[in-house]
């Protein structure tokens, strides 16, 4: 693989004097505590993590924090360049959806839109809503943006993420919207590799290394063949062969394969059991953190295709930070600078409806009214079913939604006071039934850099709620 790569550095200094974002009249330049007007410069304070305040305190916390204050300019990872993504069939079909709302005629009369969730659906569905012409309202029940990327910063300077985010070569529309937004360079890509975690041989890892040189699928055939440490040949040629359908069958297929569990679907085209033990047990979980017995194999064809048909489709990128900052804040300038709202803590209590049954309004939990030409709902299920107004239980399409479950998990941060051998550049996969994926935060992202310190980040499923864990772990000398 050619080592043609680029060299990132960053000056480790605490970020002081950042704006705060405490009501929903925050904007983008904020008066913070202390006077100072900043801008494009945000973190949040007194963040709630799922009910509960994020504090935490530890007796290093003034030593950490003046080390940190000192550190020299440093090279801290090794940056592949942006692969060529642009002239990709899926990727040219979304530039050309997105670019249609900003070179449609404009609407004589634009449309206050309300949209419920600042997550990146949420975020998204205004800032293409503004481009067309409309005036969108998003609300935000917390006082964080990003929904599932949310991130926030404890007394140390640290980030806390709400998972594990990962931006790969074959998200065409997502890839869009860094080119539009003109972050770009905020994509730190990494080596072309899937490395998987052996659980029989602590500290040793298992490489699907696919080759610059050869396009797909190629590249990943032979990313398959090429290892031998977690599958035999007899193994592989028959996984080989089961793929095939997927390979040739199209989009047809794969919506066909729904009823099927990924188990299912293996065992149906004579695929080992220790294969999806081997393997799609962990892409089962990263995907969509749900075991392979219970996963529609639909969900894993969508993913394979992308990844087999694209030259770069299974290739990752970290964001360089935090998601809040880096990635939802120009959203939020986009957004604002074409004259639509980003309102944080507007808690929706209730859908207040016409008598036609349409919706009037949005009833905040603060008793104020959001009133609106149309309204988008960008939630969880779980949160949508929470306010469904009654008058719409016994319409057979919301009936459907007690079919819809949303998947929890947990998520768990790791500091140690010195590195841990044996991590790498990049996604690990866990291939345990608990753990799906992490990552050497510290190595993989530019922000949270530390030359002293370990930051592994874990997540898992767990079947009982949300919830965020956090251990800042100092080991002994």
């Amino acid at each position: 693989m050619p080592q043609i790569r680029l060299v990132s550095a960053v000056n480790l200094r605490v970020q002081g004097n950042s704006a705060y974002l405490w009501s929903s009249r925050s904007s983008l330049g904020t008066e913070s505590q202390d006077g100072c007007l900043q801008r494009n410069s945000l973190c949040f304070g007194s963040s709630e993590s799922m009910g509960h305040k994020l504090k935490i305190r530890t007796p290093y916390a003034t030593t950490r924090r003046l080390a940190k204050e000192f550190h020299p300019l440093k090279v801290v990872c090794v940056d592949y360049p942006r692969p060529e993504l642009d002239n990709t069939v899926n990727y040219v079909e979304a530039a050309f959806l997105s670019s249609s709302f900003g070179t449609s005629p404009r609407p004589t009369k634009p449309l206050e839109i309300v949209i419920a969730g600042a997550g990146l659906g949420g975020l998204s569905t205004a800032k293409y809503l503004a481009d067309a012409g409309h005036k969108p309202i998003l609300l935000e029940a917390r006082d964080v943006l990003g929904g599932k990327v949310a991130a926030w910063k404890d007394d140390d300077g640290d980030w806390y993420e709400t998972g594990l985010h990962i931006f790969f070569g074959a998200y065409p529309n997502m890839q869009n919207l860094f080119g539009e937004l003109g972050i770009n360079d905020r994509l730190q890509w990494k080596e072309h590799s899937m490395i998987f975690a052996m659980p029989n041989k602590p500290g040793e890892f298992s490489r699907f290394d696919f080759p610059e040189a050869l396009p797909a699928p190629l590249n990943g055939i032979l990313a398959i063949l090429k290892n031998n440490e977690m599958l035999t040949w007899p193994e592989k040629v028959k996984f080989a062969i089961g793929l095939l359908p997927a390979m040739l069958g199209g989009q047809s297929y794969m919506e066909a394969q729904d009823g099927l569990s990924v188990k299912d679907w293996m065992r149906k085209q004579g695929v080992p059991d220790r294969v999806t033990d081997e393997v799609f047990i962990a892409m089962s979980k990263a995907l969509n953190f749900i075991n392979p017995e219970e996963l529609s194999m639909q969900c894993i064809l969508i993913a394979l295709n992308r990844f087999l048909q694209e030259k770069h489709g299974s290739k990752m990128a970290f964001l360089d930070g935090s998601p809040p900052e880096r990635l939802c804040m120009p959203i939020v300038e986009h957004i604002e600078s074409k004259g639509g709202q980003v309102r944080l803590n507007s808690r929706i209590k209730k859908i207040e409806l016409n008598e036609d049954g349409s919706v009037k309004c949005f009833i905040l939990n603060n008793g104020s009214t959001i009133e609106g030409d149309a309204f988008v709902f960008a939630t969880p299920v779980d949160i949508f079913k929470l306010l469904l107004p009654e008058e719409w239980k016994e319409i057979p399409y919301f009936q459907k939604l007690e079919k819809l479950v949303g998947v929890p998990v947990i998520n768990v941060h790791i500091w140690f006071d010195r590195k841990l051998k044996n991590t790498e550049d990049n996604l690990l996969f866990s291939r345990s039934p608990l753990l799906s994926v992490y990552a050497d935060m510290s190595v993989t992202c530019k922000e949270y850099y530390n030359p002293n310190k370990c930051w592994n980040w874990f997540l898992y499923l767990q079947k009982s709620g949300y919830l965020v864990v956090t251990r800042k772990l100092l080991m002994p000398q």
